[in-house]
């Protein structure tokens, strides 16, 4: 190792000239060049993330208008077949020649309080348990079965 010395003149110490070493310099290099590698893999890895995440929505894209496209499909084949027009006429109220008609409707208030109730079967198993039935099922046909 070689020894270093002060240089002065007249007197006063001069600082000596910064010099920057072989070493310093290649350690500069490949740190920056550290730096540039990570920099590129960061951006890949980010890059990858995006693009997974955009392939993720455009296959959920795609299912929701498949079902879309099953869903028109089905529809196409009913009126293909004539059975959306029997449907529209039944919401209508139309039935068929071969079918009977059976309208259910609320009893009036004269009827109501007419002989079946002075014979007391107006309870659970009475003459309005009856009618809330037959209307319950007449709800189900017109309108279709009841959500839950």
């Amino acid at each position: 190792m070689r020894q270093r010395r002060a240089s002065a003149s007249n007197g006063v110490l001069r600082p000596r000239s910064l010099r920057v070493s072989r070493e310093v310099l290649l350690l500069a290099g490949l740190a920056l060049v550290a730096i540039w590698i990570v920099w590129a893999f960061a951006q890949e890895v980010i890059l990858s993330y995006q693009l997974t995440r955009q392939a993720s929505d455009l296959r959920n894209q795609n299912a929701a208008t498949q079902a879309a496209n099953d869903g028109y499909r089905r529809d196409i084949a009913a009126v293909s077949s004539g059975g959306a027009a029997e449907e529209e006429a039944r919401l209508n109220g139309y039935v068929r020649s071969d079918e009977k008609l059976y309208v259910v409707s609320q009893p009036t208030a004269a009827s109501a309080h007419g002989p079946s109730h002075a014979a007391g079967a107006s309870g659970p198993g009475g003459a309005e348990g009856q009618t809330s039935a037959v209307r319950q099922a007449w709800d189900w046909i017109t309108r279709g079965a009841p959500r839950l």
